[in-house]
């Protein structure tokens, strides 16, 4: 029963940690770059690969 209780807490804790992730992406592609509403893959790049996923051909 504790190790569920751990695993749920570690899941809570993982999805927490991609929500930030995820607004602080939408929120700089908005920002910085003028995005207004980037794609899902946009905001996974920009996540996975921060400035350097934004060259011209992606903007």
């Amino acid at each position: 029963m504790n190790n569920n209780k751990a695993e749920q807490e570690e899941r809570t804790s993982a999805t927490e940690w991609l929500w930030c992730l995820r607004h602080e992406a939408e929120g700089r592609l908005l920002l910085r770059h003028g995005i207004e509403q980037p794609t899902e893959r946009q905001i996974a790049a920009y996540i996975l690969y921060g400035e350097k996923s934004l060259n011209r051909r992606t903007v």
